[in-house]
């Protein structure tokens, strides 16, 4: 029954579906911009971009015919780009949190997902309690580089814990582990961590590389 509970949740977490539809501007492999309406939906792990405009009913798009896509919230533009996740055979869509030297992406999930269960490993139908676990993975990548790694995904069962991955993967920043350990950050502070790098650690780590180098 545990194993079966456990097939059931991760089956879950791989079904996620998301919806994001709204204004928006499509952005083309040649820079080109077009305004119209942009949807972007599917599940998890098959994402898709729709989008039409006065000449055009809904068009479906990949990653071989435009760059990303813009959409609008209120005043508020949200930023989606394709980008090679490495480990991954095919680009993905993702959403641009933030652009520096280390920029950061988020992958779309579902956040309104719930899983009714019990922590013994048993699924009881008679459960009082649900137990929310958003899924929400974080990518870095250099500048505007098309390629990005894996930083930490929460939400996802057995996975890396945030201290761990900011450690594993910002190694060569001891200020940044510092208030790392005196619980200068936490799991909510993603941003702040990637910010503190880029302000802090980067271009002096990236010149200690290249002198090593040579």
């Amino acid at each position: 029954m545990k194993k079966y509970f456990l097939i059931l949740l991760l089956f879950i977490f791989s079904s996620y579906s998301y919806s994001q539809k709204g204004k928006a501007i499509l952005i083309l492999k040649d820079g080109t911009q077009i305004n119209g309406i942009g949807e972007i939906s599917g599940f998890s792990s098959i994402i898709t971009v729709k989008f039409k405009n006065d000449t055009l009913k809904y068009k479906t798009y990949n990653s071989k015919e435009i760059l990303g896509i813009d959409i609008f919230e209120k005043d508020y533009k949200r930023k989606f780009m394709y980008r090679n996740i490495e480990g991954e055979k095919f680009p993905r869509i993702l959403e641009l949190i933030s652009v520096g030297d280390l920029s950061l992406y988020l992958r779309l999930y579902d956040e309104g997902s719930f899983i009714k269960a019990v922590f013994n490993g048993a699924v009881s139908q008679d459960a009082d309690f649900w137990l929310s676990i958003p899924r929400i993975s974080y990518f870095i990548g250099k500048g505007e580089s098309n390629n990005v790694k894996n930083f930490y995904t929460r939400g996802l069962p057995f996975s890396k814990s945030f201290k761990n991955s900011v450690k594993d993967y910002f190694n060569d920043c001891p200020e940044l582990i510092a208030k790392l350990e005196n619980d200068g950050f936490s799991k909510n502070n993603v941003f702040e961590v990637v910010d503190f790098y880029n302000r802090n650690c980067y271009k002096s780590t990236s010149l200690a590389k290249e002198e090593n180098k040579n």
